[in-house]
């Protein structure tokens, strides 16, 4: 099979896989030219003020090898962690005297529900498996970017293939 041209913005990739397959302890997708794509999320905790991900991103492309390929993503996926943790703090209020304050309250539930979720960024890593000497480098991506403050979380089969269904079919996902 001829290797075609890569071009940015592309999907073809991802739209057609042949599933995943194990890389030691990573899930790979398995792209339609029979490439092996891992892929992991960077993130930091937002109260350290000494993250520096530009800082990242260029240890990061320095220590890669010619030929390889890395792609970043940047992703606005939807975060239910804030709202969650509200509603469990507002359900262990202390019940209101009155029937004005329960009105008000039961109110304030009511929307959190059913307001849409607020939008983090999240940014992901995809990494094209060349072969055996590209997974020591994989595996020494979290010991490099911690050192910036940025740590990462490889992504199983089940969270890639939200990924996949977020970016290509939001409204399914």
């Amino acid at each position: 099979m001829k290797k075609q041209k890569i071009e940015v913005g592309t999907t073809h990739q991802f739209v057609l896989v042949r599933g995943f397959c194990q890389i030691d302890n990573h899930d790979a997708l398995v792209g339609a030219d029979g490439t092996k794509r891992l892929f992991a999320e960077l993130f930091a905790d937002p109260d350290r003020p000494d993250v520096r991900p530009q800082e990242v991103y260029q240890v990061v492309l320095t220590s890669m090898q010619p030929g390889w390929t890395l792609r970043l993503l940047q992703t606005f996926w939807p975060d239910p962690g804030p709202r969650l943790a509200f509603q469990r703090q507002a359900q262990g209020w202390q019940k209101p005297a009155s029937d004005g304050l329960d009105i008000l309250y039961q109110g304030l539930l009511l929307s959190t529900e059913q307001f849409p979720l607020p939008f983090g960024r999240r940014t992901i890593l995809e990494f094209v498996f060349p072969g055996d000497e590209g997974i020591a480098w994989w595996e020494g991506l979290g010991g490099l970017c911690q050192g910036f403050g940025v740590h990462i979380s490889y992504q199983s089969a089940p969270e890639i293939q939200a990924l996949l269904k977020w970016v290509f079919a939001p409204s399914i996902a």
